[in-house]
């Protein structure tokens, strides 16, 4: 496929440039400088470090081996790894075909956009590509290890439920090919993490430890219970009605499926404070595979898809985001950095001031 005179890629990436820049828009998060500061001062500090983000380190390494030293460049490199990764998400959902676009209405977009500086982009292009493997029956022992391996190192609890969760979705004849080689991906990228937290000195309180910090878990469960529909809005957006229409029309095997992986998804975002954060991720191979099995679907086929998309569409964009972080947010919950709509125009008219001048 020559993917540049592919349409509806081109539409995909327009769709989803609009989506994070326009409506969503994005935001880096509040606390980017320190980010940025640590990531110099890694491999060099003699004293601890206890910030828990450091357990999900790809950007800060990444500013390190390039010598960042401008917290503004910084910046503009957080923004050109979002775009480079979105090019390759819209690349590699394209097996959906004409259905692909609908992925781009589910929660995870909103997500990117409002946290840059986590790592979620990358985890959500690991977690299509790993979710394309299972859905087209590709199992190539050495890209499961190494997809799995990245995942870990990059957010290993992220990587530990989508390894439950991606082996509830296959088939069971599929499911001893993918969980040997995603197994040892996984536990060979833990390693590596635990590795690289000894090498830096990281004496801060694990994932799992800060569960059992005083009033996580009950802070945690209270946000859920208390925002139930706009948390599982937060997840699926627009695609909680195919969700609602597989329910139906699906059979039992892979309705029961979607629901186990729905709960798990729950489970695990109860577990931590940044719910609808870590849960629009944990969707992404739901989603894919609710996507795939609609564009599948005999009943679907007798459905203008036109007319599916722009449910889907319309109801996300009408509806819009509830994102639960802390409170319900309508907006991005990080407002204290730099505006990324500011740092834009600086850097340009920095750039071409002796030219306009």
């Amino acid at each position: 496929m020559n993917i540049l005179r592919n349409k509806i890629f081109w539409l995909n990436l327009l769709v989803s440039e609009i989506l994070i820049h326009i409506v969503y828009k994005i935001t880096y998060l509040n606390n980017i400088n320190d980010h940025f500061e640590i990531s110099k001062s890694l491999f060099s500090s003699d004293s601890g470090i206890t910030q828990f983000y450091l357990e999900s380190p790809t950007f800060m390494l990444i500013n390190k081996l390039l010598g960042i030293n401008s917290l503004d460049v910084f910046l503009i490199l957080l923004y050109l790894i979002l775009q480079l990764t979105l090019v390759l998400i819209c690349y590699n959902i394209m097996f959906l075909d004409q259905y692909s676009t609908i992925f781009l209405f589910s929660g995870w977009l909103v997500t990117v956009s409002w946290f840059v500086g986590y790592v979620d982009i990358i985890s959500v292009l690991l977690l299509i590509l790993l979710t394309k493997l299972l859905l087209e029956n590709n199992f190539n022992f050495y890209k499961l290890i190494s997809l799995f391996f990245i995942l870990s190192f990059n957010h290993y609890a992220i990587g530990l439920f989508s390894l439950i969760t991606l082996s509830i979705l296959a088939r069971k004849n599929q499911l001893k090919s993918f969980l040997i080689p995603s197994s040892v991906g996984f536990i060979s990228g833990y390693i590596a993490l635990i590795f690289y937290l000894r090498l830096i000195n990281f004496s801060g309180r694990s994932r799992l430890r800060f569960i059992f910090n005083d009033n996580v878990l009950n802070d945690s469960v209270n946000f859920i219970s208390n925002n139930f529909l706009e948390f599982l809005w937060s997840g699926f957006l627009g695609t909680t009605f195919l969700l609602i229409y597989l329910s139906f029309f699906e059979n039992l095997e892979n309705t029961i499926k979607y629901y186990l992986v729905l709960s798990i998804s729950i489970l695990a975002t109860s577990l931590g404070l940044d719910t609808s954060r870590i849960f629009s991720i944990l969707l992404v191979p739901l989603v894919l595979k609710i996507i795939f099995d609609f564009s599948s679907n005999r009943k679907a086929k007798e459905i203008n898809n036109k007319l599916v998309i722009f449910i889907v569409v319309a109801s996300s964009l009408f509806f819009q985001e509830r994102f639960i972080y802390g409170v319900v947010n309508l907006t991005s919950p990080n407002t204290e950095s730099k505006n990324f709509y500011e740092l834009i125009p600086q850097i340009v008219n920095s750039v071409f001031s002796n030219i306009w001048n």
